[in-house]
């Protein structure tokens, strides 16, 4: 995340970490966990990068950073292809080789990962995921927080509930409901062990 933000055009000044200060990642100086965001806006930094792979915890930090006051801006690593009548909302990460086409919407603290399509009309909720070198046809919708595994692909005009699971590689061909894991093509409700 580091590299995007710096490819993107940004200085990272610091990084915060449950584990504490006392170390460098990517020569960035952790100062310490979540709770000296306050501290650090008080001081006058202005503009925060959520970097954390959950989306649940993603999105519930992005509210709370913007909630102390922090700015919390879309990062477009320079690779990615994005037409300019998408929409990025805030905090959302577009990593190398993304493309997100005409009219796609991408809400707020969401990732498209490396090399992912996001086909025209397509609308990704907040918190979402949408992992490496998938491929959405256009018109998709994308629930809050799903997570939409490596490979994967989405037929056009298909529905993924809020807080789904795409396993890697997975065809969406139909909806998949809410909170359901889905694997396989076409995709299909994961069974349980020894079912």
């Amino acid at each position: 995340m580091i590299d995007v933000v710096r490819a993107a055009g940004w200085n990272p000044v610091a990084a915060l970490d449950p584990i504490g200060p006392g170390y460098h990642c990517a020569e960035v100086p952790v100062l310490g966990d979540d709770d000296m965001a306050e501290k650090l806006f008080g001081e006058g930094l202005r503009f925060a990068v959520v970097a954390i792979g959950s989306n649940r915890l993603r999105a519930r930090l992005g509210g709370c950073l913007q909630a102390l006051g922090f700015q919390c801006p879309a990062i477009v690593h320079p690779s990615a292809i994005i037409s300019p009548y998408a929409r990025i909302g805030d905090g959302s990460v577009v990593m190398p080789g993304a493309i997100i086409n005409s009219h796609a919407e991408i809400g707020s603290f969401a990732i498209i990962n490396t090399g992912a399509i996001v086909e025209h009309d397509c609308c990704i909720g907040n918190g979402a995921h949408i992992a490496p070198r998938s491929v959405m046809g256009g018109n998709v919708d994308i629930g809050d927080l799903v997570l939409f595994g490596i490979g994967s692909v989405a037929r056009p005009e298909t529905t993924i509930e809020q807080g789904a699971t795409v396993g890697a590689g997975s065809v969406v061909i139909s909806r998949i409901e809410a909170g359901q894991t889905v694997v396989g093509a076409p995709a299909r409700p994961k069974l349980e062990s020894g079912l």
